[in-house]
C-alpha cells in the first residue's frame, strides 16, 4: 500500500512530475491576460525612452550663472516643451515652459515647479535654488533597453501587460492552454434539473470544480458524470486520456467497495500516490494514463474542493508553463474557540477580515467534508496543526486566501 504523504511532501511530488505541455502559440499583447509566457522578453526600447518632466514647471540649467548670485531668480521665457511636441533647441540661460511628461529640453537639467514660480511680462521669478535632475524622470529609469524584461514563465496579468504595451511589444509566445477533462464518479449522482429518486443527490462538483479552473490558463471540459462500473470506468477513462493532457475526476477514489476509479486508473497506467494526511481531502490520487495526468479529488464537496485549491491547482499551472509558487500564507487571529485536529493537518474554511487590531478569522460553521454550504462567505483556508489544546480566541493561526490560492503560481 502506497504511504500516506503530507501535503508538502505531495506538493512536491506532484509538481516535481510535471513540466510545460509542448504546445506553444503566439497571442497579440491585447489577449494574453492570464497566460504564461514560454520565452523570456527583452526590452527593445528604454523606458522611459528620453529624459522627461515629472512635474509642470520651468525647465532650467543649475549652470546658469544667475545662480551663482542671490536670491529671488529672474529667467527669461525662451520657449516652451509640451507633451508629444518637445521643444527641439538647446537651452543655454533662462527657462522653458514644460509640462509633464514631455522631453526635457538639451541643456536643462532641473525643473523649478510652476507654483514655486511668478511670471511678469515674460520672465519667471522665484526664490528657491534648483538642485541637479530635480522632478526629471532619467532616461531607462524603470527599463533599460536589451535588458531582461519578463522570463519564461511569467504568469501575464494587467502589470505585465501594460509594461510590454508601453515597450511597443505587440505579441508574445505563450504556452498553449492544457487541455483538461473534468468528470465526477458514482451512480447516486444526478444532475441539477432531473428529478430524485430516494438515495440520490444532485451533482456539484463539476460546476465549483469547473468554476475554479476558469482562473486557471487552462482549457477545461465537462465530461459528466460516470458510473460505479469498472467495465465503464476503464473504456472512457483509457479514450478520454489520449485526447487530453489531464483527467480530473472527483469521487471514487477512497477504498468502499464501489470506488474504482484508482484501481482502474493503476491498471491502465500507474497510481503515484493517493492518500494525503489533511483533512477534508485524504483520498488525493495522482497518476498517469499514457501520457495523460490524472488526479483524482475525492467525492465529498469540501474535500473535492480543498484538494483543487491545495494540490490540482498548482499542478495545472505547472502544466501551463507556470512556477506554481507556494500559496501565499498570512497569520491571523481566532475571533472564536477552535478545537485542533488530530492526527491530520486540518483546512477550515474561514472568514477573514480586518479591524484596527489586524486580521481576525473565524470558521463558517460546520467543517464537515459534505458541506459545501461552508464555502458560503468564506475567502480563506484557516491551515490547523494536529494538536491537544483548544485553540482560544486571539490565537495566531495560518491563514490561506483563496485569491493566493489561484492566482500566486505563475
Amino acid at each position: 500500500m502506497l504511504e500516506v504523504l503530507t501535503l508538502e511532501e505531495a506538493r512536491d511530488r506532484l509538481l516535481n512530475s510535471l513540466g510545460p505541455i509542448a504546445n506553444q502559440e503566439s497571442l497579440d499583447v491585447g489577449g494574453a491576460l492570464g497566460r504564461i509566457l514560454a520565452e523570456d522578453i527583452t526590452a527593445p526600447i528604454s523606458l522611459p525612452p528620453f529624459e522627461n518632466s515629472a512635474m509642470d514647471g520651468y525647465a532650467v540649467s543649475t549652470q546658469d550663472p544667475v545662480f551663482s548670485g542671490p536670491a529671488p531668480y529672474r529667467l527669461k521665457l525662451v520657449a516652451k516643451s509640451y507633451a508629444g511636441r518637445p521643444w527641439t533647441g538647446t537651452l543655454t540661460r533662462g527657462a522653458v515652459r514644460i509640462f509633464t511628461g514631455a522631453a526635457v529640453p538639451r541643456g536643462a537639467d532641473s525643473i523649478v515647479l510652476q507654483e514655486d514660480v511668478q511670471l511678469n511680462d515674460g520672465e519667471i521669478e522665484f526664490t528657491v535654488k534648483p538642485a541637479h535632475m530635480r522632478h526629471i524622470r532619467r532616461a531607462g529609469s524603470d527599463v533599460v533597453a536589451g535588458d531582461r524584461l519578463l522570463v519564461r514563465g511569467t504568469r501575464l496579468r494587467a502589470f505585465e501587460l501594460g509594461w510590454l504595451a508601453a515597450c511597443g511589444i505587440e505579441s508574445v509566445r505563450v504556452y498553449a492552454r492544457p487541455r483538461v477533462g473534468l468528470f465526477a464518479t458514482g451512480d447516486e449522482l444526478r444532475e441539477p434539473g432531473s428529478v430524485l429518486e430516494f438515495g440520490q443527490i444532485y451533482e456539484s462538483n463539476r460546476l465549483a470544480l469547473h468554476s475554479l479552473a476558469q482562473e486557471l490558463p487552462v482549457e477545461i471540459r465537462d465530461l459528466g458524470i460516470l458510473p460505479d462500473d469498472k467495465e465503464t470506468l476503464t473504456r472512457v477513462l483509457e479514450e478520454a486520456a489520449s485526447a487530453y493532457d489531464a483527467l480530473i475526476t472527483s469521487g471514487g477514489v477512497s477504498v468502499g467497495e464501489t470506488d474504482h476509479v484508482r484501481d482502474v486508473v493503476d491498471a491502465l497506467g500507474t497510481i503515484d500516490f493517493w492518500r494525503v494526511a489533511i483533512k477534508p481531502g485524504k483520498p488525493f490520487a495522482v497518476g498517469r494514463i499514457g501520457e495523460c495526468l490524472f488526479m483524482g479529488l475525492p467525492g465529498n464537496p469540501a474535500s473535492a474542493v480543498v484538494t483543487f485549491l491545495l494540490l490540482a491547482a498548482p499542478a495545472l499551472t505547472r502544466l501551463s508553463g507556470g512556477a506554481a509558487r507556494p500559496p501565499l500564507e498570512v497569520e491571523a487571529r481566532l475571533g472564536e474557540t477552535v478545537v485542533p485536529p488530530r492526527g491530520r493537518e486540518e483546512f477550515q474554511r474561514g472568514s477573514c477580515a480586518r479591524d484596527a487590531q489586524g486580521l481576525w478569522v473565524n470558521p463558517t460553521g460546520s467543517q464537515d467534508s459534505n458541506r459545501i454550504g461552508s464555502f458560503r462567505d468564506a475567502n480563506c483556508l484557516i491551515r490547523l496543526a494536529p494538536g491537544t489544546a483548544s485553540l482560544e480566541p486571539g490565537t495566531l493561526v495560518p491563514v490561506l486566501p483563496f485569491d493566493g490560492l489561484l492566482k500566486g503560481g505563475g
